[in-house]
């Protein structure tokens, strides 16, 4: 009777093991999701007009809690693509619009809660370019913004 008492007592202390691994690697997953969700890149635009000077400012935002690194940033205007916004600007023939501008490269981070200007140009109308950008969060999760101004 003891063997027989025996051998469920391992059984058991067997399952009992099992269990505990499975909720230490169930728990271990979970944090890494939420250490993950704790520095996530949230990447945005604002379009701000001054109608006293006359200016139309496009800023890059960054509402979630972790920095956005920058992969590639490309403008696209009239069907034809552009590598950076020196490009698009005398493509385009905005370049003497410009009022203030910042070219981003890769590996450029846009931080958390932060507003980040692209381009001021002078004339409030509406340019038809569209912005695409590419970015990857500390983890290497990739994300992508696109809008057009």
């Amino acid at each position: 009777m003891s063997t027989k008492l025996e051998k469920l007592s391992h059984y058991a202390v067997i399952i009992i093991a099992l269990s505990a691994l499975v909720v230490s690697i169930t728990q271990t997953r979970i944090q890494q999701k939420h250490n993950k969700l704790t520095v996530k890149p949230y990447l945005g635009y604002s379009l701000n007009q001054s109608f006293d000077d006359d200016l139309l400012t496009v800023y890059i935002t960054n509402d979630g809690f972790g920095p956005a690194i920058v992969d590639k940033i490309i403008f696209i205007y009239n069907g034809k693509t552009y590598k950076t916004l020196e490009d698009y600007l005398k493509a385009s023939g905005e370049s003497k619009n410009r009022r203030g501008s910042y070219n981003y490269n890769k590996n450029s981070v846009f931080r958390s809660n932060e507003k980040n200007l692209l381009v001021s140009l002078k004339g409030l109308k509406h340019r038809g370019v569209t912005v695409k950008i590419y970015y990857k969060s500390i983890y290497q999760e990739k994300g992508e913004l696109t809008f057009t101004f």
